[in-house]
């Protein structure tokens, strides 16, 4: 299975999601957290199934939320890109797709 590698900003927005998400319901705040590490295990483990679209970014959604893994995969790993908001701010986290290096073949 390829190492999974989050961009920095997509972890601080996986974070800000599920604290939001537990201060309003606790419950949906657990539901979140697990349907999010399935997105993230589904996009490593069978990237394939989402198709690509600018280039070969590849987006998986975070269960019944309104959420979305931006991701890639490149040599041996699955970068992920974003853990966006599916109705806000369409498109903020592109210029991470090209000024985040990538890694060394």
């Amino acid at each position: 299975m390829p190492a999974l590698r989050l961009h920095p900003d997509a972890d601080a927005e996986a974070i800000a999601a599920a604290s939001w998400i537990k201060a309003n319901d606790p419950k949906e705040g657990t539901l979140f957290i697990e349907a999010l590490k399935d997105a993230l295990e589904r996009a490593t483990c069978q990237p394939e199934v989402y198709r690509c679209f600018q280039g070969d970014l590849r987006k998986v959604r975070v269960g019944k939320f309104s959420y979305a893994v931006i991701f890639r995969v490149k040599a041996d790993e699955t970068q992920v890109l974003a853990v966006m908001h599916l109705h806000r701010r369409p498109g903020y986290w592109r210029k991470r797709a090209h000024n985040w290096p990538n890694p060394s073949p």
